[in-house]
């Protein structure tokens, strides 16, 4: 079985987005955040909708955060944290390569099966990016991360061996095929998450066959 430390230098520290130990108040108030950015939208989360979803005054919030778009930065990054644990949890439960390639796509559809709301407030996040540079390097940076995943399985984990040409290809597409598909299952009816989680594992496994 994989375990932790063979992967601390591959996968643990490619990505760190971790809310601080103890902030529970912050953490309280990007919850309510993510909740009303899903719920209401970002023009309805103001201080004062934060404060209502807490009982709490408008002033609280403004104590931890000094403007909306802190708030949502802090929110996103809880998002990844979150969406990464739940990618570690799964590599680690891989007994072979294709395990862990398999576990590895079914780690974003079970993120976004159990947490809606954090994809509704992803989808936001996207738009953002074509708006401003610290969203687009932000994500730059989540992309990176998930291809140097794919890079590490399937260069090191498969049976078959793939030229470093095709391992980086590969690993683009499917890097770009999880995103487009969670987004599609969301916000179309064409296919369901469960869908779309068994067509990419096909998908995936046909370009590796290809290759």
């Amino acid at each position: 079985m994989m375990t932790p430390s063979s992967l601390d230098s591959t996968i643990y520290n490619l990505f760190e987005f971790r809310p601080r130990k103890g902030d529970l108040k912050k953490l309280e108030i990007v919850k309510a955040a993510i909740d009303c950015l899903a719920v209401e939208g970002p023009e309805s989360m103001t201080y004062e909708a934060i404060a209502k979803r807490l009982n709490t005054r408008r002033a609280h919030i403004a104590y931890h955060f000094a403007d909306k778009n802190d708030i949502y930065l802090t929110a996103v990054k809880y998002i990844l944290a979150t969406a990464q644990q739940i990618t570690i949890d799964h590599l680690t439960k891989a007994e072979t390569g294709k395990e862990m390639l398999e576990n590895y796509i079914k780690s974003y559809f079970l993120w976004a099966r159990e947490n809606p709301q954090q994809l509704s407030v992803m989808l936001l996040f996207y738009y953002l990016c074509s708006l401003k540079d610290e969203y687009r390097d932000l994500h730059g940076q989540i992309r990176k991360a998930g291809i140097d995943r794919l890079n590490y399985i399937l260069s090191t984990k498969l049976e078959k061996k793939l030229s470093p040409q095709a391992i980086q290809l590969i690993s683009r597409e499917i890097q770009s095929l999880i995103t487009g598909m969670m987004i599609d299952a969301h916000t179309t009816k064409e296919r369901t998450l469960d869908q779309a989680e068994t067509d990419l594992i096909e998908i995936a496994w046909n370009l590796i066959n290809k290759a």
